[in-house]
């Protein structure tokens, strides 16, 4: 009995193992970084929280090159808000139509071929960024290594309503961001695909 138990205990704790250095493989591919000036920070967990200068900063990650034959697409989603609510939308299993920023009809317009002019602030929308060609873009191309590219955002300026500001003349303390990447496309928020990070001014 007591080996049993033993085994069973010993079975978990791999199992556990396993889950948690999947998850860590999966945030690495995600190659999510935020970089002000010479300053590049690697985000490698699920929840971090970062402190920056009152200024400028880039969102640095990778995306899986478009399959136009398979008719495969893909994009990163980012969730900004003031409110740290933003966090509790996100939990693995949930399908997009659980999630009040991913549902349909919550993916906020930009240019084509452009990154977004500002970041918006809403839980209940998300900045849709994707790359298909220098005309066809919202982040700028920094490599591109087989089916693989890294791409990069800046963030220098925060829309509220009919409302712009830059960072730097902004009284924000602290912004709240999730980054999403839906690797295998089925529509369901997934372990490792997701962070939830807290950005704290100084």
């Amino acid at each position: 009995m007591y080996s049993t138990s033993l085994l069973t205990i010993m079975m978990v704790s791999i199992m556990n193992l396993f889950s948690i250095s999947q998850q860590s493989q999966d945030l690495a591919a995600l190659g999510l970084k935020i970089q002000q000036q010479e300053n590049l920070i690697s985000i490698t967990s699920a929840e971090e929280s970062i402190t920056l200068a009152k200024e400028k900063f880039s969102v640095v990650f990778n995306l899986k090159r478009d399959d136009d034959v398979a008719q495969k697409y893909y994009s990163a989603r980012l969730i900004a808000d003031i409110d740290p609510d933003i966090f509790k939308q996100f939990e693995a299993e949930k399908s997009f139509e659980e999630v009040p920023s991913l549902a349909l009809g919550t993916s906020m317009a930009g240019p084509k071929d452009a990154p977004y002019n500002c970041i918006f602030f809403h839980d209940q929308a998300h900045h849709y960024i994707f790359y298909s060609s220098e005309e066809e873009k919202r982040a700028n191309l920094i490599n591109k290594e087989n089916e693989m590219l890294q791409l990069s955002f800046d963030i220098q300026h925060y829309c509220m309503q009919d409302f712009e500001v830059n960072i730097s003349n902004s009284n924000f303390e602290q912004i709240f961001f999730v980054f999403f990447i839906d690797k295998n496309l089925n529509e369901i928020v997934d372990e490792g695909e997701f962070v939830k990070l807290e950005i704290n001014f100084e």
